[in-house]
């Protein structure tokens, strides 16, 4: 079998030292190029996807570079500026781009009961996202946190609170409450681990693998089943 070959960017970080453990358990996939922090060999090296967990800046570069090429890219960073963004958009125009600020699969089940809970409750209901990461987390709020807040807001254009804490080892766990007058409805999740965004990425990359140039996002991959 020809397994997919992983260009890992971030690959000395906590994710990506996850994603290359998962990967050497697989028959399919196999990281044959961890990038650090000089890319420029990529283009020529045999790869079939990148996955990028590294930091806005690095990305920043990468989407440079990716303009016109023809890999497809996994982008897992958060704290995007619309300059890496538009970037990115230009990658689209030849190969698949996905923008995935979280990989967990429960992320993408949130979102959607989102989507549902917004359209339910009308403006007597005030909405909060409470995040919290580890004490080392960089961004806040947190690119998920923001996602949060943009399905919201899809759906209905309304004032989100936000706040963010910044404490400890925990790992990610993000708060969505809905209070009214009387009664309030929290949606959580709760990351125990890193491999939660592993095993969302490797998820992600297979899929993404196989698609048309585009601009994608992780809800593609996950539509809603139906009875």
């Amino acid at each position: 079998m020809n397994k997919t070959k992983i260009a890992l960017i971030g690959a000395t970080g906590r994710i990506g030292k996850c994603i290359t453990e998962l990967v050497q358990n697989n028959n399919d996939m196999c990281v044959t190029l961890p990038v650090t922090r000089d890319f420029s060999g990529l283009w020529d090296a045999p790869v079939d996807i990148v996955i990028d967990f590294s930091h806005a800046e690095m990305t920043a570069e990468l989407a440079k570079h990716a303009i016109g090429k023809h890999i497809p890219l996994l982008i897992c960073t958060t704290g995007l500026t619309a300059e890496t963004t538009d970037a990115l958009k230009q990658c689209s125009v030849t190969c698949p781009v996905m923008i995935a600020p979280n990989t967990s699969i429960g992320i993408l089940v949130l979102r959607k009961m989102l989507e549902v809970a917004t359209a339910m409750f009308d403006n007597s209901f005030d909405i909060d996202i409470v995040e919290t990461h580890h004490r080392n987390k960089v961004d806040a709020p947190s690119g998920t946190a923001l996602s949060l807040a943009h399905t919201i807001q899809s759906i209905r254009p309304t004032p989100v609170g936000m706040h963010s804490l910044r404490a400890g080892n925990v790992i990610a766990e993000h708060i969505v409450s809905f209070r009214g007058d009387h009664e309030t409805v929290k949606l959580t999740h709760t990351a125990h681990s890193r491999h939660v965004f592993a095993d969302g990425a490797v998820r992600l990359a297979r899929w993404l693998i196989k698609q048309k140039p585009g601009l994608y996002v992780p809800e593609d991959v996950i539509p809603i089943r139906r009875r």
